[in-house]
């Protein structure tokens, strides 16, 4: 087939703007939308091949999985095998775990399932923290790949090409636009929400077919590329109805093909140095994000600085060519490869995929191989993790008092452990990691909605049914009105006032110390959280076999400062805990976390496992300074 030397430059544009974003350069905060001029070529690509093999009765499914297998599996294996290897050189065993995890995946490809699934962890990582998280597009497209020649094929067949095609891009938008309303990471990560912007490239082949004079491909082809560069600079991850104005890049990118390399904008990305560029973007693809990640991680905040993305740049560029010239292009090329049978092909690559997938998982499953790194980095990674339930050390005594909340109740896990057995007593836990406890609330997230309604009752069932003292911590300011919903059988009346003039946290709250008041039960509210002062990449606190730079000092805070970050949450329980003064006490973290700056380390240790929770480290630091506040409360 003829060498369309536009969609190269599409490819080249696409490509360029991705890495634009990735090196955070600031004019192209929405470069992600590449990604979506790349399924928009794959959608053309790959159904105009599929329907002229058909047409001409010579379309192999067998044909086609051998290509789409040495297009696209030699370089993402060898780009895993890298990724792997540096990482079991630079990374501490959590990240080195984190690592392998999602080489299975990408190697399985379903990094894309994998990234939409821990999104919805509260601890999710960020994406300093992901070394494959661009391979989340490549398993989409990979998935796509398997079900869409079944599909054109059957639509062939009946005649009705044009209007499947049609269906599925309006369907899928559709699903997208409903779906988004409830989990937009799913729309974000999940094949079926993307298949609209494959779609809208397929649709081009029916609409090239009609005459379009050379006006028109001029303003195509020019507001096309437009509409990429301007989407690439305008979009943001975090706006409203992503989804939809998705559909300005992917429908410049249709635009751009359909009008051809004949005209202005067509041959300005067709010029030899974008047909290049173009001609290497998978590779290009494939390697930039670990080369920007592993050049942070390594480095530090110098990774980031002009001179160091330009050398960072180049680096991708050249492992780009050398990945092009020795690993992509011979598989395509080479009639040794080419020749292959399916049933070579599936077996060869099978076996180097699940041999690789099995040394990545085992890698995972032993915990990313600790016997790289001496006894004492293993206390040292736990001192920095956040709390767990392993170090809930069982003490020979009674239950005294119950932990209630969120993560924000759970941190102090690790530190209570340790004043539990100078008391000689027990604790329980009720608590779920970003699920309100509050009666009558809810999550509006419907991905948690239910596990946290699940949570709540139980827990509050529990608490019904004991008379013990409770601690309460919840993260407050998190659940506003946009978060939470709140229903209630009817209006509460305290002291004289409406319940309902206050907001939905501060309704439920006073519901609930109300019940548990009258139940006779005292109560222990944590005010708001003392934060720290910086976000910080967590992976690099700790050191691998060879070392990388550490994270820079967390500068401190004022205590005045953090008093007024954490005021409105504050004076909010301190209304609440007015109204039973006898029975509930308030615990501000600001006054004792803070003498008088609040500092983020202490005798070498960071004390945050994230911007808002304590380490292990902080837990036990921070309860230290509680002891005798919580040794009176527990006993009354």
């Amino acid at each position: 087939m003829t060498f369309r030397t536009e969609i190269a430059g599409l490819r080249a544009l696409a490509v360029s703007i991705v890495v634009l974003f990735h090196l955070k350069i600031g004019a192209f905060g929405g470069g992600f939308v590449g990604v979506d001029v790349f399924f928009v070529i794959s959608g053309y690509l790959i159904t105009r091949n599929i329907l002229k093999d058909t047409a001409l009765d010579r379309f192999s499914f067998a044909q086609f999985y051998a290509r789409r297998a040495r297009r696209i599996l030699p370089a993402l294996i060898f780009t895993v095998i890298l990724t792997y290897l540096i990482g079991a050189l630079w990374a501490a065993p959590t990240l080195l775990h984190d690592i392998a995890k999602e080489c299975t995946h990408a190697l399985l490809s379903i990094a894309n399932v994998q990234y939409w699934r821990e999104s919805h962890r509260y601890f999710a990582p960020n994406s300093d923290e992901l070394a494959l998280l661009h391979c989340w597009s490549l398993s989409l497209e990979e998935q796509f790949y398997l079900f869409w020649p079944v599909f054109i094929v059957l639509a062939q067949k009946a005649g009705k090409a044009s209007i499947g095609i049609l269906a599925a891009t309006v369907i899928s938008l559709i699903a997208a636009v409903v779906v988004a309303t409830m989990d937009n990471s799913a729309v974000f990560f999940l094949t079926p929400f993307r298949i609209y912007e494959f779609g809208c490239g397929a649709l081009v082949l029916f609409v090239e077919q009609r005459l379009i004079g050379s006006r028109s491909r001029e303003l195509l082809s020019a507001g096309g590329v437009l509409a990429i560069v301007v989407s690439a600079i305008a979009l943001r991850s975090d706006m409203p109805h992503l989804e939809l104005a998705m559909l300005v890049p992917c429908l410049g990118a249709a635009a751009t093909i359909l009008a051809g390399n004949k005209t202005v904008a067509g041959k300005f990305i067709s010029h030899p140095i974008t047909v290049g560029l173009g001609t290497i973007s998978y590779s290009l693809y494939l390697c930039h994000w670990p080369i920007i990640f592993y050049a942070r991680f390594i480095f530090g905040d110098a990774a980031e600085s002009v001179g160091a993305s330009v050398l960072v740049s180049v680096a991708m560029l050249v492992v780009a060519i050398g990945m092009y010239f020795l690993v992509e292009r011979p598989f395509i090329q080479s009639p040794l490869y080419r020749t292959l049978s399916f049933r070579k092909t599936a077996l060869s690559f099978g076996s180097i995929v699940l041999a690789m997938a099995a040394v990545t998982h085992s890698t995972f499953v032993s915990g990313g191989f600790e016997w790289r790194l001496p006894a004492s980095q293993k206390e040292l990674t736990h001192l920095l993790s956040f709390p767990s339930s392993e170090d809930i050390v069982p003490v020979k005594g009674p239950v005294a008092f119950l932990l209630v909340g969120d993560s924000h109740v759970i941190q102090y896990e690790a530190g209570l452990s340790s004043l539990r057995q100078r008391l000689g007593i027990n604790m329980e836990v009720l608590a779920g990691s970003s699920c309100p406890i509050l009666y009558g609330v809810s999550l509006k997230e419907q991905y948690r909605h239910q596990a946290c309604v699940e949570i709540r009752d139980q827990a509050l069932e529990r608490i019904e049914r004991t008379n013990l003292p409770v601690i309460f911590d919840q993260f407050w300011r998190y659940y506003d009105d946009s978060h939470i919903e709140y229903q209630v059988e009817h209006e509460q009346h305290i002291d004289g006032q409406v319940a309902g003039s206050h907001t939905k946290l501060e309704r439920a709250l006073e519901q609930t110390m109300e019940r548990f008041v009258s139940a006779g039960r005292r109560v222990l509210l944590i005010g708001s959280q003392i934060e720290a002062n910086c976000a910080f990449n967590w992976p690099r606190l700790l050191q691998g076999p060879l070392p990388h730079a550490a994270p820079p000092p967390c500068p401190s805070a004022t205590k005045e400062t953090a008093e007024a970050s954490g005021v409105e949450m504050n004076a909010m329980l301190a209304r609440v805990q007015a109204k039973w003064p006898d029975r509930i006490e308030l615990l501000r973290p600001v006054d004792y976390f803070c003498d008088p700056k609040c500092e983020t380390m202490n005798d070498g240790l960071w004390l945050y496992f994230d911007r808002t929770h304590f380490n292990v480290a902080g837990s036990y630091f921070m309860v230290e300074r509680l002891a005798p506040r919580l040794t009176k409360f527990i006993r009354g």
